[in-house]
């Protein structure tokens, strides 16, 4: 995630959805389609988190975009797509410093060939750290979802792609970068975007995006408690409200706070986030759904995120393996609640 104070893939076929309309779909019926039974592996997730530890380790102990680590973990993204029997699409851009970044994206083909469902997590980390929470979590998370829905016998409903974009820690480059190359018609047929940042945290708040931004007009009323003037919040917080919104926004909200609700699990919802992330180039354009694992710590004059929050330290010591299962069962549960919509 994004430091805060206080020739397009989708493509072939899938998202190129209102072209690919006369193309044969794959041989599942209607009836065979079933909601999602899938339990992810945390040891495996860690698995993968070890391996960017150690890329990290032996490449100038970080994995930011252009650099060796960085390259090393497109790689490896790669390889891992291969031996799930899929194959991935590496789509070059050039950030705002004139560094090539590489995003990835992997198909799932569903039955429904027309729309789509995307899940997306930045695999690049910032130069000062290896990045294994930031967002080395959500980047194993999708590796261990796609291992196992390479493996379903049966298509999903919609066709899903995995998104492991680069160069989010230098101007949410990657996401933005490919985005742009969707004609409105593509992004029409886009059922959800479900961000995954930062999902290894111990000790977690759980931050969901906030549809209604019932949470502008809380931190507004706080801000004005502590004594700060209008002049002062009144940018803040009509900036917050300015972020856009799609239609469809307030129900994968609800459904998310309902699992959590379910579970017994207080959740935090809040829209800054939305600009800190991947979720940027989607707002406003497609349903977007976001989960965050929190545990904020003000160091200073800084708001640190996570313990160790773009620091040399953001290793697997600071990376829960529950915390990795709660959030995996989390993204199933709403992928599960789209793919029956």
């Amino acid at each position: 995630m994004k430091y805060l104070f206080a020739s397009c893939v989708l493509i072939s076929c899938g998202l190129a959805l209102s072209g690919c309309a006369g193309m044969q779909k794959p041989a599942f019926s209607t009836a065979e389609v079933q909601s999602l039974a899938i339990s992810l592996d945390s040891s495996k997730m860690m698995a993968h988190l070890d391996a960017f530890q150690k890329i990290a380790t032996n490449n100038g102990a970080n994995r930011a975009v252009g650099t060796a680590g960085g390259l090393a973990t497109a790689k490896y993204i790669m390889s891992e797509a291969k031996k799930a029997g899929l194959q991935p699409q590496m789509i070059a851009f050039e950030n705002r410093e004139k560094v090539v970044g590489q995003n990835i994206i992997v198909e799932i083909k569903g039955q429904n060939i027309d729309d789509a469902i995307v899940l997306g997590a930045h695999y690049d980390s910032v130069k000062s750290g290896p990045g294994i929470n930031d967002n080395g979590s959500g980047t194993a998370l999708l590796l261990e979802l796609m291992h196992h829905l390479a493996q379903q016998k049966t298509a999903p409903k919609n066709t899903v792609y995995l998104a492991f974009w680069d160069s989010e820690e230098v101007g949410i480059a990657g996401s933005q970068a490919f985005v742009k190359k969707l004609s409105p018609e593509q992004l029409k047929h886009i059922k959800a975007y479900i961000n995954v940042d930062m999902v290894g945290t111990k000790n977690p708040d759980i931050m969901i995006a906030d549809a209604t931004k019932s949470s502008v007009d809380e931190m507004e009323k706080m801000l004005k408690a502590r004594g700060m003037s209008e002049a002062d919040y009144k940018p803040l917080t009509d900036g917050l409200r300015a972020v856009p919104v799609h239609a469809g926004d307030l129900a994968l909200e609800q459904e998310l706070s309902k699992f959590f609700q379910q579970k017994g699990i207080k959740i935090k919802k809040d829209v800054s986030t939305l600009t800190a992330s991947d979720t940027v180039p989607f707002l406003g354009k497609v349903p977007v759904a976001s989960i965050i694992l929190f545990n904020e710590q003000l160091k200073g004059d800084v708001l640190e995120f996570a313990p160790c929050y773009h620091q040399a330290c953001d290793t697997t010591d600071w990376v829960d393996p529950n915390s990795l299962k709660l959030a995996s069962e989390a993204i199933l549960n709403l992928l599960s609640y789209l793919q029956n919509q």
